[in-house]
Formats: structure tokens, sequence, C-alpha cells
């Protein structure tokens, strides 16, 4: 319809186009570092920042999408691609727990981690559950500062150091 230029920041979810905010050289900063420390953890496509394809008119765009280690060329990763979500939060977290996170459970996305910047924690959310209650995950976990690692509850061997994390070189 020509509303959207390619430098607009919007990602579609539940048929709505909202807005995202710019991304700072802090937000990059973690982004990069989690990334990098994934990839040597894992066989897994780490995507950066790219589409995912949920039903019923969402394309959410996670900072950090593990997916199956295929190429996708033809669409962006379905539900089934995909195996954890990453988000990084340093203005977006009330949004990306209170929107992001039941989208994800909804779509049964076995794990999302919200990387709080403020807070200097990491919320841990799997095993997800659609019920009378709506989409949630029925378990989750916050790895806060003084505790050394995250540990991934459905990937063997993800790991990130929260010290590392933190530190400013």
């Amino acid at each position: 319809a020509g509303i959207l230029t390619g430098d607009d920041r919007v990602e579609l979810i539940e048929g709505d186009l909202i807005e995202m905010a710019p991304t700072g050289p802090e937000h990059a900063d973690y982004v990069d570092y989690i990334s990098e420390t994934i990839r040597t953890q894992t066989p897994l496509k780490v995507r950066l920042q790219h589409p995912i394809t949920l039903p019923e008119h969402s394309e959410p765009e996670p900072d950090i999408a593990l997916v199956n280690p295929r190429r996708y060329w033809k669409a962006h990763p379905h539900p089934d691609d995909v195996r954890m979500i990453v988000e990084v939060a340093d203005t977006s977290l009330e949004k990306d727990k209170q929107v992001k996170v039941p989208l994800y459970a909804r779509f049964s996305i076995p794990e999302v981690w919200i990387v709080d910047v403020q807070g200097r924690a990491v919320d841990c959310f799997w095993n997800p559950r659609i019920d009378a209650a709506g989409a949630r995950y029925t378990q989750s976990k916050r790895v806060e500062q003084g505790q050394a690692i995250v540990t991934s509850e459905t990937i063997p061997g993800i790991t990130l150091s929260l010290h590392e994390l933190w530190k400013r070189s």
C-alpha cells in the first residue's frame, strides 16, 4: 500500500503493525554477545532480528531465534522450526513479557529468554501450554546478576555467563 518505507522499524503482531524502538549500541552489543556465545554451543541456526512467521497474522522479529539448521530462502521459519527465542529488553520489557511471551506460548515455541537489561537479569520461560486460561508457559525462572550462569531448559549445552554479559570493557 506504500505506507511503509525500508527504513520503518515495525513488526506484525496479530494483524497490527507495531513500531519497534531504534536499535541502540548497547542493545546491539548484547544481541551480538549472546548470539556469538550461543553459536559456539549448538548446531542450530542462530538468526538475528529476522522475522518468524506465526499463524494468524503475526511476524515478530525476535532479537535472536534458534531454528532448525536449514536454509530459509522460500519462507521465514514457522513455529515448528523455532527451538528458542531470545529477546533483549532495554526499553521493551513489559511489551515483551505481556505481548510476545504469550504469543510465543500460543504457537508452542519451546523456550523464551527475556534479557532484562535494566534489571540485570534473564527471565526464562519453557513448557508452553494452552488451556482455558489461555496460552502461557508453565515453568519459568529469573536468573539475576548475582547468579553465575543461565542454562537452557530445552536445549542441552546452551549457557550464558551473566558476569560476561554485563561486563563492560
